[in-house]
């Protein structure tokens, strides 16, 4: 598998093993078009012409001589898996047979693509998913309160805590960076946000009142049953990823989208704390919910780690996130 890219101002470069980036970082510098050899199809989303038309291994996807960005791409392929960096926003994680890897609607070019075959997905939990050196910790900012007067709204919320208790009884901790782990950050920040949740007026299940003693596996059905209105299943990224919130949503989900903007906004309003992006990608807790669903990545177990062990301002951020949706 190989790849070249037509860059702004630059035209065609030479051709990229896997695993290489094709493409800029740090030059504001869109692609035009892309040739992948070794796939089976792909299409990209083109500025002001929307998606265009899927193309074999080999051939031109995109434009030459229009100045024209390229905003998104599927790439179809057994065990593909690629990702892009995206203006404003950096390497997204990975996308894998036809999903979309990039944005759409919101006018950002992307600089670079890097594809690698895996025959398992590289998920954001995976050590594989990036490739940036962690910067230095984000200090924390004095959180804005919600206003004392907010009204109170109603709705059955489902918030789950990631990892903890395995279906076997075996502990879960998710990833680990030191003395950090994942499952006890989500479960302080789980936490806090029910309690904020409650005292505006929502009903909400959660397994962080029973200090995360179930799994994915056991809250998805669960919420099911229930019939709640929205799911949030709070997660953090490995030690090797980049800083900022990332949540998942199912793709082409309107009502997931809405909620991580919300999220999103509420982490930049209340924390300081910017984004890598939407990732429309079908995992289970997005695609076997019968409500509208969020993955809320929270951000980077090592950059950000000065946030998320401020609970008290990150359960607010989860919690004004979800009262804004409603």
């Amino acid at each position: 598998m190989r790849y070249k890219v037509h860059v702004e101002n630059e035209g065609w470069t030479g051709w990229f093993e896997e695993g290489r980036f094709a493409g800029t970082t740090g030059k504001n510098q869109r692609l035009e078009a892309v040739i992948i050899e070794g796939v089976d199809e792909y299409r990209v989303h083109v500025q002001d012409q929307g998606w265009g038309p899927l193309v074999k291994a080999g051939e031109i996807a995109g434009t030459e001589g229009k100045g024209l960005r390229i905003e998104a791409i599927e790439i179809k392929g057994k065990a593909v898996n690629y990702r892009v960096h995206v203006q404003d926003y950096g390497w997204l994680d990975w996308a894998r047979d036809g999903e979309m890897a990039g944005t759409t609607g919101g006018s950002k070019r992307i600089e670079a693509i890097q594809l690698l075959k895996s025959v398992e997905s590289l998920a954001v939990d995976n050590p594989l998913a990036g490739i940036n050196i962690a910067p230095a910790p984000i200090p924390v900012p004095a959180p804005t309160p919600a206003a004392p007067s907010q009204e109170k709204k109603s709705g059955k919320v489902y918030l789950a805590v990631g990892h903890g208790v395995s279906s076997d009884g075996s502990w879960d901790c998710g990833c680990v960076d030191g003395n950090y782990t994942e499952a006890d950050l989500m479960l302080a920040i789980g936490k806090e946000a029910v309690a904020r949740l409650r005292n505006t007026g929502f009903t909400v299940m959660s397994d962080a009142d029973t200090e995360n003693d179930k799994n994915i596996a056991a809250c998805v059905p669960e919420a099911n049953n229930w019939g709640a209105d929205v799911y949030i299943s709070l997660h953090c990224d490995y030690n090797a990823a980049p800083s900022g919130t990332l949540p998942i949503v199912y793709p082409g989900s309107d009502d997931g989208i809405r909620l991580a903007n919300c999220l999103i906004a509420s982490a930049k309003a209340r924390i300081g704390l910017g984004t890598r992006g939407i990732i429309q990608r079908d995992d289970w807790e997005v695609s076997d919910t019968n409500m509208t669903s969020c993955i809320f990545e929270t951000g980077g177990i090592r950059p950000d780690i000065g946030l998320l062990t401020n609970a008290a301002a990150f359960g607010e951020v989860v919690a004004q996130g979800v009262y804004d949706w409603f």
